[in-house]
């Protein structure tokens, strides 16, 4: 079971659809932001998130901080077109 977490709806269709198509894996929910993704880890229960870093209400370095407390949280794949010059 995987949560695709990213605060564009694009990005989190585009990775929605490729985990989808992997054997063994099913999108059981998305999250526009971390504070959603948290209460949706404790009642999905997914084995895998993706995740983006710059987002609103809680980014994803805040998200993987929550995780730490967590007994077994997901194993989580970062995924993040964040850029920075210079």
């Amino acid at each position: 079971k995987a949560l695709v977490v990213d605060d564009t709806i694009v990005y989190r269709k585009i990775v929605g659809d490729a985990l989808n198509q992997m054997p063994g894996i099913a999108v059981v929910g998305t999250a526009n932001n971390g504070r959603i993704a948290l209460s949706k880890i404790k009642t999905l229960k997914p084995d895998l998130m993706t995740l983006d870093i710059e987002m609103p209400e809680m980014n994803g370095i805040e998200l993987l901080q929550e995780l730490q407390s967590m007994d077994t949280p997901p194993l989580v794949i970062i995924v993040s077109t964040l850029t920075h010059q210079g």
